[in-house]
């Protein structure tokens, strides 16, 4: 059985210009990534897929495979990871490298991860042939509206009422740190985590994912001055 890690690290960030490798605390963002996958059991390779040599280079230093550059077409603004999986998979051809059973999917814009957390995620995958795919959640807001024209309307039924409290609403979760699915035999649709995923909740912390400068300064703040708080997420 061979599972990799792969860090997907795009150059084109227009939010945060070069964001996967600015630095915090002295490291370039996608090494919390690479070096988060050094310690998960039973990973076989670490790779790093990247568009940009000067990227592919980096995370060579931080431990990561890069045996080769994504194509343009799985690096564009509009690609999708399926479009970056469909790429993988010509390329481990290409290049002979044989497909993973599993893959560990670690995006480099999420600094702090539970280790117990995700190896629970590969151990029920691994175990259970009927989930398709296992998935780190954090609790998010549930109570959430939309404008529509110039007025503000809820997204959930708020009982005709202007304040309802958490607790009263069904939990909501938000998704996107760490995704572990199946590799070989997917086709990689727009549906290619599958239809029965596995959660599990970690900390809030982990659910903090830098999409512009905003975000990168307040994970930059909390990962140089609060180390006692987050050492078990890095």
């Amino acid at each position: 059985m061979k599972i990799y890690a792969i860090v997907p690290a795009r150059s084109g960030s227009k939010g945060c210009p070069d964001k996967n490798i600015r630095k915090i605390n002295g490291l370039p963002l996608l090494s919390y990534s690479i070096n988060f996958a050094k310690k998960i059991k039973d990973i076989d390779r670490i790779f790093c897929s990247t568009d940009s040599s000067k990227y592919a280079e980096i995370a060579k230093s931080c431990g990561a495979d890069v045996p080769f550059l994504r194509s343009n077409y799985a690096s564009s603004d509009n690609a999708m990871e399926d479009d970056i999986l469909r790429d993988l998979r010509i390329k481990f051809l290409e290049f002979d490298i044989e497909e993973p059973d599993f893959v560990v999917w670690l995006r480099p814009t999420f600094v702090f991860r539970s280790i117990i957390d995700v190896e629970l995620c590969l151990s029920k995958i691994k175990e259970d042939n009927s989930i398709s795919a296992s998935r780190i959640v954090t609790r998010a807001e549930n109570r959430l509206y939309e404008i529509a024209g110039s007025t503000l309307k809820a997204t959930f039924n708020d009982k005709g009422k202007s304040m309802i409290r958490r607790q009263d609403m069904p939990e909501s979760y938000k998704v996107f740190n760490t995704d572990i699915f199946r590799f070989k035999g997917n086709k990689f649709e727009p549906n290619y985590l599958g239809n029965n995923i596995f959660p599990v909740v970690s900390s809030p912390i982990c659910g903090l994912d830098i999409d512009d400068v905003f975000d990168f300064e307040v994970v930059k703040n909390i990962v140089e001055t609060d180390s006692e708080v987050i050492n078990e997420f890095l």
